[in-house]
């Protein structure tokens, strides 16, 4: 029986039905699963509606303006009537003066500001005086700083809000809102690393970096999403420095925000899915050494049988 089952084989290897690898039960089960997996990855896929298909394409068109598109070049005579009026409000000697005389009066005050000066003379005094001249003067230099801000709305006003100088500020805006939110995700992510570094011993070093990455993810999404609603609010304070008309204000708000947002979308799900795919690899990885070990474990088995018989009958 033996050596009929062995020549069947080697008929079966020699016409190709089979190749002369281990026959491995397995990996045969395994086929239907690997399979099903992929079915259930594509039904987890959208399906391309016209609906879907026409956000997915205002989704990118609103990221393309934000960060790539090329705004309309202003007119010469505009750039220049722009260049004007900011270097009039930038290098206004009256402001400039009330400025050094402000942070004079501030630095003076400041420098009586001993522990416990309100219980304390003269420092107390000194003081109050200080700040009944800072107050005294603040009236002139508010009225200053609203006649340059008046001077910034003719000169952004002049070249309008969808102007390259527009577009550019706008960009400026959400990029430092996205660094303020990466770095409120890297000082969380410290101090969870800090906090909680050492407190169980019989964590793995796999768990440990698998907590500290997702619980980075947590807080760059925290971060990030944060991060939207500052450009938010500071792309509204900008139109309203540039006065254009409701639509036109409006439009470029919404442009800006969907794009901003669909930026963070678009990034985050980046980052989790190569968190996922490197967990799934890893994870796949630990299941083929695991049922390798088993085979040898199991080809070891079969091995020591057959000798150990012959050393019975013998």
């Amino acid at each position: 029986g033996l050596t009929s089952k062995s020549g069947r084989r080697a008929a079966r290897v020699r016409s190709g039905a089979m190749d002369d690898r281990p026959y491995d039960r397995d990996d045969v089960r395994m086929q239907p699963r690997r399979r099903d997996e992929t079915a259930v990855i594509l039904d987890y896929l959208p399906r391309m509606s016209p609906k879907v298909y026409s956000g997915v394409m205002a989704w990118v068109l609103c990221i393309y303006m934000l960060l790539f598109a090329t705004a309309p070049t202003s007119s010469p005579e505009a750039l220049a009537t722009h260049s004007e009026y900011m270097r009039a409000a930038n290098n206004d000697p009256i402001a400039r003066e009330l400025e050094r005389e402000m942070f004079g009066l501030m630095r003076q005050r400041d420098e009586h500001k001993v522990f416990f000066y309100s219980w304390r003379e003269p420092y107390k005094s000194l003081v109050a005086a200080k700040q009944a001249e800072v107050d005294a003067k603040m009236p002139e230099l508010q009225h200053a700083n609203a006649e340059q801000e008046r001077l910034r709305t003719k000169a952004r006003k002049a070249v309008g809000l969808w102007s390259e100088i527009g577009v550019s500020e706008v960009r400026a805006q959400f990029w430092k809102s996205w660094t303020e939110g990466k770095d409120f995700a890297k000082r969380m992510t410290f101090w969870d690393m800090l906090l909680h570094t050492g407190k169980s011993k019989e964590e793995t070093l796999a768990s440990v970096l698998f907590r500290w990455l997702s619980q980075f993810l947590m807080n760059l999404s925290l971060g990030l999403i944060a991060a939207v609603f500052w450009f938010a609010g500071r792309a509204i304070n900008l139109v309203f420095a540039y006065e254009p008309s409701f639509v036109s204000g409006f439009s470029f708000v919404a442009i800006s925000v969907v794009g901003a947002a669909g930026s963070v979308v678009l990034f985050l799900g980046l980052c989790y899915s190569a968190a996922v795919g490197g967990v799934y690899i890893l994870a796949k990885q630990a299941s083929h050494a695991r049922l390798e070990a088993q085979q040898r474990q199991q080809q070891v088995r079969g091995q020591q049988r057959p000798q150990a018989g012959r050393a019975h009958y013998e």
